[in-house]
């Protein structure tokens, strides 16, 4: 084998775990999707049927909508953070937030909290809301499997049993 084939091929070797290790789950689940809720625990909160899932945005920038035929359960809007694979809150714009009064985040004032990390190929959502001394934590798992993703979604609120559904989503547009 000729030198100048060797070296392409190593080089072509050392860069496939790089590359693989570096799938961005946002790019791979952007789009709109739905699907039938597979497995469910009693509660009125949460879906018995179909649910679907928004994703848009790019790997530094995207939002989150996950609705039942009741209405949406979680949203949010991330950012990349000062973390690897880990995002929180667009940073505020504008005059108030030059002030420091511009923040559309702040749980104590009865504005939620949404973050996400990443996890191998895939998404963990987390939404946190606290009103009037009781809470609410949603936590979303997305992953792909083949053409379809997975989702996961638990919902733990103030004096209720925890409340979880799965479902697989096949894409259902752009």
């Amino acid at each position: 084998m000729p030198v100048a084939l060797r070296l392409l091929v190593v080089l072509l070797l050392a860069g496939l775990p790089a590359a693989a290790g570096a799938a961005d789950p946002v790019a791979g689940s952007r789009g709109q999707w739905s699907g039938s809720v597979t497995e469910r625990t009693p509660g009125p909160a949460l879906p018995a049927d179909r649910v679907t899932l928004r994703i848009d945005g790019a790997a530094d920038r995207f939002s989150v909508h996950l609705a039942g035929p009741a209405g949406a359960l979680l949203a949010g809007e991330f950012q990349a953070g000062a973390r690897k694979d880990v995002y929180g809150p667009p940073a505020a714009r504008g005059l108030m937030s030059f002030l420091g009064r511009g923040s559309a985040v702040n749980p104590v004032e009865g504005k939620p909290l949404a973050w996400a990390r990443r996890d191998g190929d895939g998404l963990v959502v987390y939404r946190l809301d606290l009103g009037a001394g009781a809470h609410r934590l949603d936590r979303l798992t997305v992953a792909p499997e083949g053409t379809r993703l997975a989702i996961a979604f638990e919902r733990r609120e103030h004096d209720r049993a925890v409340e979880r559904f799965r479902a697989t989503l096949e894409r259902s547009g752009p």
